[in-house]
């Protein structure tokens, strides 16, 4: 680890792990020391984080260690990066944890990445299309959705329609007849994702080319290690493991608390995609793809994506099921 060169510094040590049963239980030790860094993030880590300061991420990941990520080009001193250890060593040290392990690395910011045919009625994973001030930009549907008063409607990722009467166009814009709807809800604190009343809609995504819908079951939140799907316009159906839970910025909605960091592949026009796992009889939602993770090379290879938890949270809606 200390010969990558996004490498800056580490502290404590990962515990020797003899069963899964005890990396699971040290991983929701680290949970809680995460939870209370967001809990206190006014009054604490606020002004380490982006825009304030360098730190674009923090979180903890699968092979048991917390992680703060500094955004590339930025510069951080000894004295800050003891500051930031100190912050997460002393809510271990208020569970009992003596020697937190945490290490502190460069990366780029999250890049947000922004099935073609007409769908009727309304499914996840699909082209969709929204009015930019530079144009026509492409993205992916999330999932159907409704509220709990009954109105149906559908989620897309909140920073391709970041505002509040944002147009929806499926599958191309310009015919009045692919209009699908606007925007009237936009999260921002939980999950990248906005909400679109329309009732028209199933509890349906397409899961592969070519033309391979399933049925959404049910909806529940992933857990590190688990291997989810994502399912998007330009890379298609790809998979990974989640590998990391964490506080991220994202432009232009701000901060995102408790997002998910997994090996799937993705680009561009992916943004809004389903991420799911497979479940007797269809799928089980676990949340909505919005952006890649690292340094692009014709796409990423690792993602980013918001669980469902958050969607329900900020927008308070919850997947349609079939």
């Amino acid at each position: 680890m200390k010969n990558d060169p996004n490498f800056i510094a580490a502290y404590g040590n990962i515990p020797t792990f003899e069963s899964l049963e005890e990396r699971e239980k040290w991983l929701d030790t680290l949970d809680k020391i995460y939870t209370e860094v967001n809990d206190n993030f006014e009054k604490e880590m606020s002004k380490y984080f982006y825009p304030n300061g360098p730190v674009i991420a923090y979180g903890y990941t699968i092979d048991g260690v917390l992680k703060v990520a500094i955004e590339k080009g930025q510069k951080i001193d000894a004295a800050k990066e003891n500051e930031l250890y100190d912050l997460f060593s002393n809510y271990g040290q208020n569970i009992a944890v003596k020697d937190v392990p945490l290490i502190i690395v460069y990366e780029d910011l999250p890049t947000p990445t922004s099935r073609t045919s007409s769908w009727r009625p309304i499914i996840g994973g699909i082209k969709i299309c929204t009015e930019k001030p530079d144009g026509i930009k492409q993205s992916t549907l999330g999932f159907s959705a409704q509220t709990s008063s009954g109105t149906k409607g559908y989620v897309v990722a909140g920073h391709t329609a970041p505002s509040i009467g944002d147009q929806i166009w499926q599958p191309t814009a310009g015919p009045s007849a692919n209009k699908v709807g606007t925007v009237s809800k936009v999260g921002g604190h939980y999950a990248d994702a906005s909400w679109v009343p329309y009732s028209n809609v199933a509890a349906k995504i397409y899961d592969t080319d070519t033309d391979v819908l399933k049925d959404v079951k049910s909806h529940e939140n992933a857990a590190i290690g688990d291997t989810v799907y994502k399912s998007g316009i330009t890379t298609g159906r790809s998979y990974g493991s989640v590998t990391e839970i964490r506080t991220s910025y994202d432009n232009p909605l701000g901060t995102l608390y408790r997002q998910y960091v997994a090996g799937y592949n993705c680009d561009g026009g992916d943004s809004g995609a389903p991420v799911y796992v497979y479940v007797s009889g269809g799928v089980k939602i676990v949340g909505i793809h919005w952006g890649g993770v690292g340094t692009y090379n014709s796409g990423y290879s690792t993602s980013i994506f918001s669980p469902v938890s958050g969607v329900q949270s900020d927008l308070g809606v919850t997947p349609l099921t079939a």
